[in-house]
């Protein structure tokens, strides 16, 4: 994992903040902009980095609300392999939920049941319930 100077992290870190409080504001697009700047703001190779499975999670997140199941998809996987973000439930989540928009059961299964292990029912009572029976159930359900 490479570190970052601290001007670095708090340029992230502002980018994001400001993304997040778009994002409360279900301004997607414009938050989605300013993930991607956070994004581009990381030195390659980006994904050494911890900050990147953050900025990820926020692209895959925005994606996710926007119903862009694919490139959620796409930001999640590679969130996972960011350093410290292997296991996140939240990442397993929204990937999770991904996949199963797309049809792919088995693997949404895989993933909200690892959510589910890592973060407990809380982590789904805001979602759409069939992301917890799908938890529960398994891909065979």
């Amino acid at each position: 994992m490479q570190e970052l100077e601290p001007a670095q992290i708090q340029k992230i870190k502002a980018l994001c903040r400001e993304g997040y409080r778009l994002y409360d504001e279900d301004d997607f697009k414009e938050a989605l902009r300013l993930f991607y700047k956070a994004w581009t703001a990381l030195p390659k190779p980006q994904t050494e980095h911890e900050q990147a499975g953050w900025v990820l999670t926020a692209i895959g997140d925005c994606y996710f609300k926007t119903e862009q199941w694919e490139q959620g998809r796409e930001s999640l996987s590679s969130a996972l392999h960011c350093p410290s973000m292997q296991g996140n439930p939240f990442i397993h989540l929204r990937l999770g939920q991904c996949l199963l928009e797309l049809g792919n059961k088995e693997k949404a299964c895989e993933h909200l049941e690892q959510a589910y292990l890592n973060g407990g029912s809380k982590l789904f009572q805001n979602e759409t319930p069939k992301y917890l029976v799908a938890a529960m159930q398994g891909p065979e359900a």
